[in-house]
């Protein structure tokens, strides 16, 4: 047999034998304007992963960009925040009060496709950085409470005021995960405690801080 027909049926059995998992999402996310559509967004499959360069390598905060879907693009978007240290998804729980303002704890729960686990993102001015609007009423935003920067200090829902402390940036972890930084204190990664959303010092160890950000129309 020539070599080079050897070499094509060896192929096609390691494509047969390869299988993926309905998880496998690669991250790609665009450098977006304000106000930009999510279909922008899906158009662009060859950006960057979560603050990297584009075209960039895992090492360096990029992504794989090859055949990139619209399931496989962080952008603007309705999004679902899965935990990957508990496979849950993240949401807004019991109320709560800050200085006598209403605010929401987060929560886990099994069922994604509730309003409390749904997140808006929206795109601000700096690239990779976004507000997450919670579906549920009150329409709450992702809110680090009272812009703390120490660790254990609770990620809540509260009313938006335009702050860092309520922009995040998506930065990629790896392939398929993400961490999402407070602006206010970059340093800090959004961590699943066991019952809550609160940070802790980004570590890229923690299991914790690796978020998987799937469409909701995907689920």
């Amino acid at each position: 047999m020539c070599p080079h027909i050897a070499w094509l049926l060896g192929a096609l059995a390691l494509l047969t034998a390869c299988k993926t998992t309905p998880l496998e999402v690669v991250y790609a996310a665009g450098v977006v304007d304000a106000g930009a559509g999510a279909s922008q967004v899906d158009a662009a499959a060859g950006g960057t992963a979560g603050g990297g360069a584009a075209n960039g390598g895992a090492e360096n905060g990029g992504a794989m960009t090859a055949d990139a879907g619209p399931c496989s693009v962080v952008g603007p978007g309705l999004y679902v925040l899965r935990s990957r240290a508990n496979g849950l998804c993240l949401g807004q729980g019991a109320p709560t009060t800050v200085f006598g303002s209403p605010g929401y704890l987060l929560d886990f729960a099994a069922d994604c496709r509730l309003p409390a686990r749904s997140w808006q993102l929206a795109a601000t001015a700096t690239p990779n950085v976004f507000t997450l609007q919670n579906l549920s009423p009150p329409g709450y935003v992702l809110d680090v409470q009272m812009a703390g920067i120490f660790d254990g200090t609770p990620v809540i829902t509260f009313g938006a005021t335009g702050f860092d402390n309520q922009r995040f940036e998506v930065r990629a972890r790896d392939t398929f995960a993400s961490e999402l930084r407070p602006a206010h204190h970059p340093q800090s990664c959004v961590s699943a405690s066991v019952d809550r959303g609160q940070i802790t010092t980004c570590d890229p160890t923690d299991s914790t801080q690796a978020w998987l950000l799937q469409r909701s129309d995907c689920l």
